[in-house]
């Protein structure tokens, strides 16, 4: 009587059978589950923008400011709590929201016993899926502490006479009355978030669906000696609005600049970079998502020429390109 059974042959045709199968389903799932990451993100930031909108509804119609207008060391806005504190209430965090004395600096309260368990405390809406490190930083330091968040502001553009505008003209430097002077980087006044003072609706003239209000911030040097290369390189935790030693540096936004602010370039802060102009970006591939001040989202290429990206960072420069016209 014959014997059924596979032989070893058989055996091994099956098995490669079997690995190639697995070797092309892998990628299929992968991207997948960075397609419902990328949603999920853009869902993220969704709320934050219809966050906004709630509380400019209760401060006629003004959007949140960059950071607190609370006086410390004898300048206004130093060393205080910033936009994604403020955004707290209206993500259905009222509970976190109310244990935060928004009179204290933020070193003093996040060395308090109720400041170190606030700080410390994941929000999710605030953290991108695709984010691939620990959430929460445990480093005693003065911007280790605490859980991240992955979004940031979009604070506007300097313009450079080394760009041109839609019709090929350069455009004038900003000048310096348009600009507040930081040591990480100056701070223009044409975005949707500006240092020290809350941005009202009607005065985005360039249109809410024109103008990017919160993009993704993930940006780490891609120098291995910077300080910033390792996670979670420049990002910082939620509850911070601006730096404490009176230099001006803002958690809550990030400005386009003509060299460096393009989405997604590599960029050192060990290079001469300031904080307020490092580049937004995502673990997205190819781009990142950006929530606009209508309410609306979108997922932007990397590709995209700068003069669109820029323009769509203004609130007020009179441009009417859209990305589909490039």
């Amino acid at each position: 009587m014959e014997r059924k059974g596979f032989t070893l042959v058989e055996l091994l045709v099956v098995i490669a059978i079997i690995g190639m199968l697995v070797g092309l389903l892998l990628p299929a799932i992968q991207m997948a589950r960075e397609a419902a990451r990328t949603m999920q993100c853009a869902n993220h930031l969704k709320q934050m923008a219809l966050a906004a909108h709630n509380y400019a509804v209760s401060r006629k119609d003004t959007f949140p400011e960059s950071v607190l207008k609370v006086e410390h060391d004898g300048i206004m806005g130093n060393n205080t709590f910033g936009t994604f504190v403020l955004l707290l209430p209206y993500l259905e965090q009222g509970g976190l929201y109310e244990q935060i004395d928004l009179e204290q600096n933020t070193r003093s309260y996040r060395n308090t016993e109720v400041g170190k368990s606030v700080v410390a405390t994941v929000v999710e809406t605030y953290v991108c899926p695709s984010w691939p490190d620990d959430i929460l930083l445990q480093e005693d330091s003065e911007y280790k502490y605490g859980a991240l968040v992955t979004y940031t502001g979009v604070g506007g553009v300097i313009r450079s006479s080394a760009e041109t505008d839609d019709s090929g003209n350069a455009y004038q430097d900003t000048p310096a009355s348009k600009l507040v002077r930081s040591s990480h980087g100056d701070m223009p006044k044409n975005g949707m978030f500006e240092w020290g003072k809350g941005v009202g609706m009607r005065t985005v003239k360039d249109g809410l669906s024109n103008t990017l209000l919160f993009g993704e911030f993930v940006q780490r040097d891609s120098d291995p000696n910077s300080d910033y290369y390792a996670a979670p390189g420049n990002v910082r935790p939620w509850f911070l609005g601006s730096t404490f030693d009176k230099s001006l540096g803002c958690y809550s936004f990030k400005v386009l600049t003509y060299g460096n602010g393009r989405l997604n370039q590599k960029v050192d802060r060990s290079g001469g970079v300031g904080y307020n102009h490092l580049p937004m970006g995502s673990f997205h591939t190819n781009g990142g998502n950006f929530a606009r001040a209508d309410g609306s989202t979108s997922f932007i290429s990397e590709a995209v020429h700068y003069q669109v990206y820029s323009n769509l960072a203004t609130r007020d420069g009179g441009e009417s390109v859209l990305e589909m016209q490039n």
